[in-house]
């Protein structure tokens, strides 16, 4: 939302059933991973993939699975998620960027290659 369609919200809050109780939440948008972050993310997988002989959605699913998991509760038990990179942010997604690069340094992996 923003100045150019704050009318459109306010006539749709004119047209509740106000019969009903409401809550409405407002939070601060956060920007999604750009399209260069993700072109440059692919190229990345991309390029460790072929450093250690794995293809790029193997790479994928490596990276997210080591940097990308936490612990989380469902129904009373214990379950491992992982978040998936579409819902990163730009600056998570240059971080998590860094920390493949990090990685794949350990591994002798370098752009330069």
């Amino acid at each position: 939302m923003n100045q150019a369609n704050l009318n459109g919200l306010v006539e749709k809050l004119k047209n509740l059933d106000w019969t009903k109780h409401w809550r409405v939440t407002v939070v601060e948008a956060k920007a999604n991973r750009s399209l260069e972050q993700n072109e440059r993310l692919w190229e990345l997988y991309t390029s460790i993939g072929n450093h250690l002989g794995l293809d790029k959605q193997q790479v994928h699913e490596l990276m997210s699975w080591r940097l990308l998991r936490s612990q989380t509760e469902i129904g009373g038990f214990p379950c491992e998620v992982i978040k998936s990179t579409t819902k990163l942010t730009t600056a998570e997604m240059t971080d998590y960027q860094q920390q493949v690069e990090l990685w794949a340094n350990t591994m002798g992996w370098s752009w330069d290659l």
